[in-house]
């Protein structure tokens, strides 16, 4: 017999068929990481919300009913008490988990109203896949460190993804933080300040004009040349880094340091191999030489599974090693981050990834281009990767070829040339010193060798 609460029950239950596939298509349109990604466009969130009011409407409307239809008049006192309580327990039940989707979605809209940057100089947004035109695409990766000894924004390490669209083959391309001389182009106000490239010997060595200080030359030192523009360090810095490699910079990530280290904390931190030796946490030199005391720890060597403490200080130590191999460090961990990260893992600690994310992560990249991001990293997992090391001995820090750097990010973008075979970590550490800024301008010419590896290979 067909009844009122049959016909109901059957509406509810085809609202929540479309509803499931409608979702489904909209989520798994290309894979699970692209369909994480359409969620998390500007429309996808928005969409979220709805879907989880209508989700949470539909459940108490049919919780409801269901008890009124089944609740009889010839119950004890007792018994319809515990009926009462049941119905109560049951909308609860279905009520705290969407509203804890609902605060983690509102978490995301509100972080990624800070995240994402819309007047620096990021390509603008596109209707159709924003990569698919394009034979490479080009992302800056900026590790900033404000510290409490020093004025304004420093890049303490930086970084050029450069992914082939089409084969996902990526070379991941270190800029030297102590370089002398780094270029401004001529569209950039700095340029007229130091038309023959970043120099000022006459504020002495307690305040060189390196790579790592353009962001605060622009931002803290001249900001009246650059009037009405909030990101004027993070726009000098890619001016720069175009100049120097010769390719144009699409998109631009500039994570806060310390947000770093709570990144990996939120991510359930990140395993690694440790060289032999270890890797010295803390550390400074004073005169050339390590202050005695300062180390106030030590990763040891071996395979270790990384908190976010020890993850900065894999990227960050060099007193032992110089900066040739920290910025060997810091690639690996860029591979093992984007290795190891199981976008269903991070489900749990997903609020407390935004919170991290909202204090500490910029993006340039358009928002609505998200799900043409994850494509790419889908495709980037079906490539190689390869390193291009510009430290010293390879290009002077003092004086830097920067025609002899934009031939080695040429060969190392080359999928024709092999990765060579990575030597020991100890040789590799050896090559560099924690003074190599005062290094003479010539190099060694065997030193291109050492220019191209593979980071798997090497990490």
């Amino acid at each position: 017999m067909w009844t009122k609460r049959r016909t109901v029950g059957v509406i509810l239950l085809l609202i929540a068929v479309i509803a499931g596939i409608a979702l489904s298509i909209f989520l798994l349109s290309g894979n699970v990481l692209t369909g994480a990604a359409n969620v998390l466009t500007s429309t996808g969130l928005k969409l979220a919300l709805v879907a989880l009011a209508a989700a949470l409407v539909l459940w108490l409307t049919s919780i409801v009913l269901t008890a009124r239809t089944t609740h009889t008049d010839g119950w004890s006192h007792r018994g319809d008490i515990l009926f009462k309580a049941f119905t109560a327990l049951m909308c609860l039940a279905v009520t705290m988990p969407l509203a804890r989707a609902v605060s983690t979605v509102t978490v995301t809209q509100d972080a990624f109203g800070t995240m994402f940057i819309e007047n620096g100089k990021g390509a603008a947004s596109t209707k159709e896949n924003a990569f698919k035109k394009k034979a490479r695409v080009n992302l800056m990766l900026v590790g900033s460190d404000a510290g409490s000894d020093r004025t304004g924004i420093r890049t303490d390490s930086l970084m050029v993804a450069s992914i082939d669209t089409h084969t996902g083959d990526t070379t991941l391309i270190s800029i030297p933080r102590n370089w002398n001389y780094v270029p401004f182009p001529e569209s950039n106000p700095l340029h007229k300040l130091y038309p023959n490239g970043f120099h000022c010997p006459e504020r002495g060595a307690g305040d060189p004009c390196w790579m790592d200080a353009v962001w605060s030359e622009a931002d803290t030192q001249h900001p009246e040349l650059f009037p009405g523009e909030q990101y004027a360090g993070l726009n000098a810095t890619r001016d720069v880094v175009q100049e120097i490699i010769g390719m144009p910079i699409d998109y631009s990530t500039v994570i806060n340091l310390k947000g770093f280290q709570d990144l990996v904390d939120a991510m359930g931190g990140v395993d690694m191999t440790i060289p032999p030796g270890g890797i010295a946490i803390g550390g400074k030199i004073e005169g050339g030489a390590i202050v005695p005391g300062s180390i106030t720890g030590r990763i040891p060597e071996g395979r270790q599974h990384l908190n976010g403490q020890q993850a900065l200080w894999y990227s960050r130590s060099r007193v032992e090693t110089g900066d040739g191999d920290r910025m060997r460090r810091q690639r690996c961990m860029v591979n093992a981050l984007i290795d190891q990260t199981n976008p269903i893992s991070l489900v749990n600690q997903f609020p407390s990834i935004m919170k991290v994310a909202k204090e500490n992560i910029l993006l340039d990249l358009p928002q609505s281009e998200l799900p043409d991001l994850a494509d790419l990293a889908n495709t980037m997992k079906k490539g190689q990767t390869k390193s291009v090391n510009l430290a010293y001995p390879v290009i002077s820090d003092s004086h830097p070829d920067y025609d002899k750097v934009r031939a080695l990010i040429k060969k190392g973008m080359d999928r024709s040339t092999p990765a060579p075979k990575p030597k020991s970590s100890s040789s590799a550490s050896s090559s560099t010193a924690p003074n190599s800024s005062s290094s003479s301008a010539s190099t060694s010419s065997s030193s291109s060798d050492q220019a191209i590896d593979d980071t798997t290979a090497t990490c």
